[in-house]
């Protein structure tokens, strides 16, 4: 037989497999290419229903904003119209407001003073108000400008009425997201409503808006939340197409990219196999025809390249005198490099598909970190400004009280004098961060002995370390420090160090101020053996809205401002500031170096010697505990209560020291504040229903927790009412008229008690 022969049987043999290998290669190609373009398309389908929910997110901001109105809570309706005109809610949308029946308050979409409809506008108020929760409506028909259109409606509850408050969205409001996020022109993104309306297309104008889609899309979108279709577009070719659900408004996207594009993909592949192949096959019947024994080694070596290619592996170089060939030699080779860039593009795909995913997640962590941040500082603030108000309230009935004698209407006014002190310390704290971190804030800068700086802030903390039976200890150089900065800023700096010691120390706790100077700059260091800062909280410490653990029974508040301010405005001055800790219970130093000016002759002063806190007066009266580790809000609502009635009040600041005396005492109500030192006001409670004297006692919670959650939890602890703060005087009172006191039949017998108790 010739070499011919065998070249035409070896060229067979090396084909079959070829093309078997080649073509399995190229199916598994197909799907891989057709697949990663219908992962596109369904990614393109979530982007937009992140996009809408989004924007739904958005509007439910804007509402529960809208909610807070003071205007809507006077029932001022015309007022809060002009604030919703006016609120942030974008050209193509508008506000609504509704009543209890669904009937229209408020709808901007019309010019003031306009009649608007009388019959519910909502048919779905009630299953509003039973969910408690934004809900978002099927497109329906605007009673008063007659467009199709979309709802988000809130339930709002404000100055004991119930509303309805929704945003309105037109077809244009969300058709500018349809087209977002890299979506091709000739695709079709479709926003659908739950009964399979169109709210929104990027293709075709508003007079689609309200038509019903295909009824296998509907169908699918309720029967799963995803899912792939094979549909006609609007124009009428075919197109693949996904859909998913839009978050909780259970709107559906749907996406539909042109089947024409996935094919064409097909077809190219189809076609370079299919030349590849042909060449292949030509070069085997050249070399069986042509080359002969003479070129067998060239014929080896094609079959290596062949079998090479089968691996998956670039082929070697090789040569021959004939063109075939070395033309075999290059489509091999060819063929090597389009299947490894083939393999480097799907993986380059599939990583960025994976960023996209991961930067997605991350964005969305982050807006609810900062959503959460903005909950937790709301609801600090709100306590924080609670327990102020509520002495100054007490204190201000006080002075209304007919025949005040003059200790009491001092006292009065000391107490609402330091309390107002103390919330325009707060509001002072939030101003000067907001002046600081957008740079208004510009320095009066002079020759300062910082020794004076630290007098001065120890005059302004002198308060406060009293109250806390704190020792100060301050450790000044003989010698001026001199620093080149502005005073008044610097005292705010000390100050906001020493408080934050005092605030985070145990009473009769020990805190030292150091004041030294070496190397060009002077150090100042205030270390205290308070609670200590944890490893966890170190690193953020100067961060704004960064506090240790918010616990019920610490005496002391704080916005989380303090700190922030120091590091501010220490780092204007070109200095720094430090904070070291051992962790829980070991205390704190915070340092700060500031550079040093010069070195002038001394001056010393020295800081005034601390006072004694006021104490509380006790008269007749119905036998009264009260508890409350804010002396103020103690002291002036005893004073109240003794000129109000015929009560005798007994006060205690901690809840150890009234169990001790309760027994002896045996009053007829408690009064117990929920934030106490050593025990909070739930425990104290339990422990007072534990003994058999009190177990049918009236308790009463005094407190500035006032949500739904601290109701439960104080009834559930054993306290009678729930007051929070700031309390009228008249609900105390009318709480303790409530008593029925044992042995108030005999009142000899009750004088009798009450002489013995004064003494």
């Amino acid at each position: 037989m010739r070499i011919r022969a065998y070249l035409y049987l070896m060229a067979a043999a090396i084909m079959i497999p070829v093309v078997v290998f080649a073509g399995l290669t190229l199916r598994q190609l197909q799907q891989a290419e057709t697949g990663a373009a219908l992962d596109g398309v369904a990614q393109s389908a979530q982007r937009v229903a992140m996009l809408v929910d989004d924007e739904l997110d958005d509007a439910e901001v804007h509402l529960r904003a809208l909610a807070a109105s003071k205007a809507l809570a006077a029932g001022d309706l015309a007022a809060f119209r002009e604030e919703a005109v006016n609120a942030p809610h974008g050209s193509s949308s508008w506000i609504v407001l509704l009543d209890e029946q669904g009937r229209q308050l408020v709808n901007t979409v019309a010019p003031a003073g306009t009649v608007l409809p009388t019959d519910p506008s909502h048919p779905n108020i009630a299953v509003l108000f039973s969910q408690q929760r934004a809900l978002a409506t099927d497109l329906v028909a605007g009673r008063v400008s007659g467009r199709l259109m979309t709802y988000l409606a809130l339930p709002v509850s404000s100055g004991g009425r119930r509303y309805a408050l929704a945003a309105g969205f037109g077809n244009e409001h969300f058709r500018r997201h349809l087209g977002a996020g890299g979506i091709p022109a000739d695709w079709q993104v479709d926003l659908v409503d739950r009964k399979g309306k169109l709210i929104a297309s990027n293709l075709g104008s508003v007079e689609l808006v309200g038509q019903a889609v295909d009824p296998a899309l509907t169908s699918a979108a309720a029967s799963a939340e995803h899912g792939m279709l094979t549909l006609p577009m609007r124009r009428g070719e075919p197109a693949n197409t996904a859909f998913v659900h839009a978050g909780a408004s259970g709107w559906t996207v749907a996406v539909a990219a042109p089947a024409e594009l996935i094919a064409a993909r097909e077809r190219g592949a189809w076609q370079m196999a299919g030349g590849g192949l042909l060449a292949a096959l030509g070069c085997a019947a050249l070399l069986a025809t042509w080359f002969g024994r003479v070129h067998a080694r060239a014929l080896r070596q094609a079959v290596d390249a062949a079998s090479a290619l089968a691996n998956g592996a670039r082929p070697e170089p090789g040569s021959s005198r004939i063109v075939e060939i070395e033309h075999l030699f290059e489509a091999l080779r060819h063929a090597g490099d389009e299947l490894r860039r083939a393999q480097a593009f799907r993986e380059q795909a599939g990583n960025e598909r994976q960023l996209m995913l991961e930067r997605a997640q991350h964005a969305r962590q982050t807006a609810e970190e900062e959503n959460r941040a903005k909950d937790q500082f709301l609801a600090m603030l709100g306590h924080e400004l609670r327990n102020p108000l509520a002495p100054i309230g007490t204190a201000a009935q006080l002075l209304k009280m007919p025949g005040l004698d003059v200790h009491r209407a001092r006292y009065a006014a000391d107490v609402i004098g330091r309390q107002i002190e103390h919330m325009n310390r707060l509001l002072g704290d939030m101003l000067d961060v907001s002046r600081v971190t957008r740079g208004l804030v510009s320095l009066n800068l002079e020759d300062v002995d910082l020794r004076g700086v630290v007098e001065r802030a120890v005059e302004q903390t002198r308060p406060l370390m009293e109250e806390c039976h704190h020792r100060l200890e301050l450790r000044l150089p003989p010698q001026p420090v001199l620093v080149r900065a502005d005073q008044t800023r610097l005292t705010q700096v000390v100050a906001n160090l020493l408080t934050n010691s005092a605030k985070y120390t145990p009473p009769h706790g020990h805190v030292q101020l150091s004041l030294a100077s070496e190397g060009g700059e002077a150090t100042l260091s205030v270390a205290d053996d308070g609670e200590g800062i944890t490893p966890e909280l170190l690193p953020r410490v100067f961060d704004l809205f960064s506090q240790g653990e918010r616990k019920a029974d610490r005496p002391q508040g704080g916005l989380g401002l303090g700190l922030a301010l120091v590091r501010s405005l220490v780092q204007l001055h070109g200095g720094s500031v430090d904070v070291s800790s051992p962790g829980r219970g070991g205390g704190s130093i915070f340092t700060v170096k500031l550079p040093l000016k010069i070195e002038l002759p001394a001056l010393s002063r020295q800081p005034a010697l601390p006072q004694a806190a006021p104490q509380a007066d006790m008269t007749n009266g119905l036998r009264i505990m009260l508890v409350d580790d804010n002396i103020d809000a103690a002291v002036s609502l005893s004073l109240l209560l003794e000129a109000a009635g015929d009560h005798l009040v007994s006060t205690y600041y901690d809840a150890s020291s009234a169990l001790e005396w309760a027994a002896f005492e045996r009053p007829d109500a408690f009064i117990l504040d929920i934030g106490l030192p050593d025990m909070n006001g739930y425990e104290l409670a339990r422990r007072l229903r534990a003994m058999p004297e009190f177990a049918g006692t009236m308790l009463i919670a005094l407190t500035g927790y006032g949500q739904l959650q601290d109701k439960v939890r104080a009834r559930e602890a054993g306290f009678d009412q729930h007051i929070a703060k700031p309390a009228e005087p008249e609900a105390i009172l009318a709480a303790l008229a409530t008593v029925r006191v044992a042995g108030a039949d005999h009142p000899n017998e009750r004088a009798g008690e009450r002489a013995n108790y004064t003494q």
